[in-house]
């Protein structure tokens, strides 16, 4: 009997996902203190194997990703250093130093990935639906309820409902490339559960990831979808969705209260819910941004009072010497690190999306993985960017630089979309009764 042990390329990219606040609950469900020192060694422990495995494995990179990688440690060591001569110790201010060892995930992900490029996404969609739904059914079994949903008690972190778009982006794929049902089902579901928990900005975010998904696989990918299949879905779906929610609105009319108030929310994010709560705290940092704005304040950042108050109290809302704790990614990487800091990420970033000029086909994990990448920007806006959107990125550039698609000739693609017309021809002539069931190749 043959084992097939591919699963186990999944282990470096889990390490980096474990550090998501849905695995630390698991391990200690009612205690916070043994979940927040989980997370502090998993993430010191995660930096310092990222460090030196990379150093080891320097050559894998390609010559753009050393030269970031280099001027990465350029920056962390220009901090120790700067930690030495004002306080004696190298590191000083751990808290500081994570918001840039957090882009060595990226590197220790693109690494090992680049020498063993075995990884099957379906694992990685494995285990994050696991994950999530163990996370739901042992830790908040109590948000799958209408009053949860209609309370605003969404329980599960935005971080771990971001994470679900991945596998919503695998399901949809596989329906498309392989017409099974059971995978439009499945990306329906994960759809309606990133529906169910809430957070609006990962609503925003995956109508973005959709547009960029629809527009890379209309121009880019190597072999075209028939997005018309969807058209008779979404019809029945609308009318199902009618005739149920009819029967449910009805005996529950505050949903529609409830989601009339999360658009209204977005709509005046300056003003109403969390995004008023977000404006104010970016409003009391800015000043201090606009004066560091190359490098950021680095330690003095961390000794800095709280400058965000609540109105009601007339205190800070974070307690002074545990850092800022922002909710933008762009707050928090130009407070602590400037324009530095956020010109080593974007470099990162743009190793995955210059392949779109570069080439062109794309293959379908690498459409899906960057239409991903790309709804980091707007998630970005409201929340920190997860420890694992650092790992996907770095997987994201190691599918980049390694998956080239099959050579596509003019006359292939020819006869590609001559066969999709075909299809979308007899589909629309045969009766219901005789329409055959078409699989991709």
């Amino acid at each position: 009997m043959k084992i097939n042990y591919s699963f186990l390329f999944i282990i470096p990219i889990a390490l980096i996902m474990l550090m998501d606040n849905m695995f630390t609950e698991l391990a200690a469900p009612s205690n916070p203190d043994i979940q927040y020192m989980m997370l502090n060694l998993l993430m010191k422990g995660g930096a310092a194997l990222s460090f030196g495995y990379c150093w080891l494995k320097f050559q894998r990179m390609s010559k753009p990703m050393r030269m970031i990688y280099f001027l990465l440690n350029l920056y962390v060591i220009g901090m120790v250093v700067e930690s030495m001569f004002r306080y004696d110790t190298p590191m000083v201010y751990p808290h500081v130093f994570q918001k840039l060892f957090v882009l060595y995930f990226s590197f220790f992900v693109y690494t090992f990935y680049k020498g063993n490029f075995h990884l099957k996404f379906s694992h990685v969609v494995y285990f994050i639906m696991a994950g999530f739904w163990l996370n739901v059914l042992i830790v908040n079994p109590h948000t799958l309820s209408i009053s949860s949903f209609t309370g605003h008690e969404r329980g599960v972190h935005s971080s771990s409902v971001y994470m679900l778009v991945i596998p919503f982006l695998y399901y949809l794929s596989n329906y498309f490339y392989r017409g099974k049902m059971f995978q439009l089902f499945m990306a329906l579901f994960v759809l309606l559960t990133i529906f169910f928990f809430q957070h609006r900005t990962v609503w925003i975010s995956t109508a973005v990831v959709l547009a960029f998904y629809y527009l890379l696989t209309k121009f880019k990918a190597e072999e075209p979808i028939n997005f018309g299949k969807l058209v008779p879905i979404i019809l029945v779906g609308i009318i199902a969705g009618i005739a149920s929610s009819a029967f449910l609105f009805s005996m529950h009319p505050e949903i529609i209260d409830k989601v009339q108030a999360s658009f209204s929310d977005m709509e005046n994010f300056e003003t109403q819910g969390t995004g008023g709560w977000r404006y104010k705290q970016w409003l009391s940092y800015v000043p201090f941004i606009e004066e560091n704005l190359f490098l950021g304040m680095r330690f003095d950042g961390f000794e800095l009072p709280i400058q965000f108050y609540r109105e009601d109290l007339g205190r800070p809302v974070f307690e002074d010497g545990n850092g800022h704790h922002f909710h933008s990614f762009y707050i928090e990487i130009l407070f602590y690190t400037g324009l530095a800091g956020l010109f080593i990420f974007l470099m990162l970033t743009w190793q995955t999306i210059k392949y779109v000029f570069r080439v062109r086909y794309m293959t379908i994990r690498q459409i899906m993985l960057l239409s991903f990448i790309l709804s980091g920007f707007i998630f970005g806006i409201s929340y920190v960017l997860p420890v694992f959107f650092y790992a996907v990125l770095g997987w994201a550039i190691v599918l980049m630089e390694e998956e080239v698609p099959a050579p596509v000739t003019y006359l292939k693609q020819s006869v590609w979309r001559r066969k999709l017309r075909l299809r979308e021809l007899k589909e629309n002539l045969l009766p219901p009764a005789n329409k055959p069931i078409f699989k991709h190749n």
